[in-house]
């Protein structure tokens, strides 16, 4: 995939769509697209979460990076703000630390990140890059039926650091190989795995019940075949006119068996994957923090390895929450805009995005902005006009910036900058 992918922490549902429509140039009813042109209201966006280090404000949205100077990967979602402009987030609304944030063209944040199972801190200065990101958000997956996620909200997550496993069971090969997919996750997020005194364990119960039947189910042809004799005697007795004539049949009937062998598969598999807190589990409360359960029932074979690592693993995503995704995607070639609705002017470019690559420069007049929405149907917006149905362009999988130029002689020259999405 060409575009630059963000990464968007679960917000409530009310504040966060509040936030949405009073930046967003449009926002179109489920019912409709799902689609919105969003310009990212601050560099970076914070929540105090009840089961994530709530004593301090979390990173849920810093739009990789791309709104701050120098980019750095040491701040990403859920890195934990311990200070901004040197005060501390301890206790600290979020509308405070924006107001400190929007100050002057530039922050310096004090911040707490996992890295390798060890919460490292850092203070850095970042400048804010000139405008607001243009980014189109991606409509959330449905999470799936057969899906369900637990989590207990009295825990606060980010006291843990390290993870090992509990086996139990005679398939602890097959049990080990499944949790490494969700272990690998957990690794994405800085915890580590060890096996003396890990702060969490991770444990997995799954059944797999299939049941294949070959029945013959019979079917029967028949054919009649019919065969005719006739003699026939004209001009009797030398009587002109006068034709005896007659006739004999006989009916074959054949009956022939078709049938055929028939194959029935019905197949119900069940997964839990369970973290469980291993200062618990000597204790009278309940070890299990965080569940998975998966179940399924259907007429065709289930194969649960490779469900596991092809779609099953990737609800460890939204660990530790359950309620949401962690990360909503959004896609951006990395242009900044003052005002898109009434001045498309491009303010800034973030280096190393498919806008620096193609040759945008600062000042260029930004003509539409087109992007691929829900696979099949691209949506265009225009400087000072919302979305428009009407004007759903379906094209190949691609997104678009159109630039205007003026050339010598006072020519215009029209270049389309195309984005592809390869996925």
């Amino acid at each position: 995939m060409d575009q630059i992918v963000s990464e968007k922490a679960r917000t409530p549902r009310k504040r966060c769509l509040g936030r949405i429509l009073s930046a967003a140039i449009a926002l179109i009813a489920s019912a409709q697209l799902a689609c919105a042109q969003y310009q990212s209201e601050h560099p970076i966006e914070v929540e105090r979460l009840t089961n994530w280090a709530p004593d301090y404000l979390t990173v849920t949205n810093n739009w990789n990076n791309l709104c701050i100077s120098p980019q750095t990967p040491t701040l990403k979602c859920l890195s934990v703000v311990t200070a901004i402009n040197g005060q501390s987030t301890k206790d600290m609304d979020e509308e405070e630390f924006y107001s400190l944030l929007d100050l002057g063209d530039s922050f310096t944040l004090t911040y707490l990140t996992k890295a390798n199972g060890t919460n490292k801190e850092y203070t850095k200065t970042f400048t804010k890059r000139k405008g607001r990101l243009l980014i189109t958000p991606f409509t959330p997956k449905s999470k799936a039926t057969t899906i369900s996620l637990l989590a207990d909200s009295d825990v606060d997550f980010f006291k843990f650091n390290t993870f090992d496993y509990r086996l139990a069971g005679d398939d602890q090969l097959m049990d080990k190989t499944i949790m490494e997919v969700f272990a690998d996750h957990l690794r994405d997020k800085g915890l580590k795995r060890v096996e003396d005194d890990p702060d969490i364990y991770l444990y997995v119960t799954k059944d797999v019940n299939q049941k294949i039947e070959s029945i013959y189910v019979p079917k029967y042809t028949t054919t009649t075949e019919t065969g005719d004799a006739g003699i026939g005697i004209a001009n009797i007795f030398g009587l002109k006119g006068v034709n005896v004539g007659g006739s004999s049949g006989s009916a074959t009937t054949t009956t022939q068996e078709t049938g055929s062998m028939r194959t029935n598969v019905t197949a119900d598999a069940y997964l839990e994957f369970s973290i469980l807190d291993a200062s618990k589990l000597d204790k009278s409360a309940a070890p299990i923090i965080w569940q998975l359960t998966y179940s399924e029932h259907r007429t065709s074979e289930i194969r649960l390895l490779d469900a596991v690592k092809e779609w099953i693993g990737g609800y460890m995503l939204q660990y530790p929450f359950h309620e949401n995704y962690i990360g909503s995607h959004a896609a951006t070639w990395g242009l900044f805009c003052e005002n898109f609705a009434t001045e498309p002017v491009v303010s800034d470019i973030a280096p190393g995005t498919k806008a620096e690559q193609l040759g945008c420069e600062v000042g260029d007049e930004i003509k539409y902005v087109r992007y691929l929405d829900n696979g099949s149907e691209t949506c265009t917006f225009r400087p000072g006009q919302s979305f428009y149905g009407s004007n759903i362009i379906p094209t190949t999988k691609m997104m678009q910036v159109g630039k205007k130029k003026i050339s010598k002689g006072g020519l215009t020259e029209i270049i389309s900058y195309t984005f592809i999405n390869k996925n």
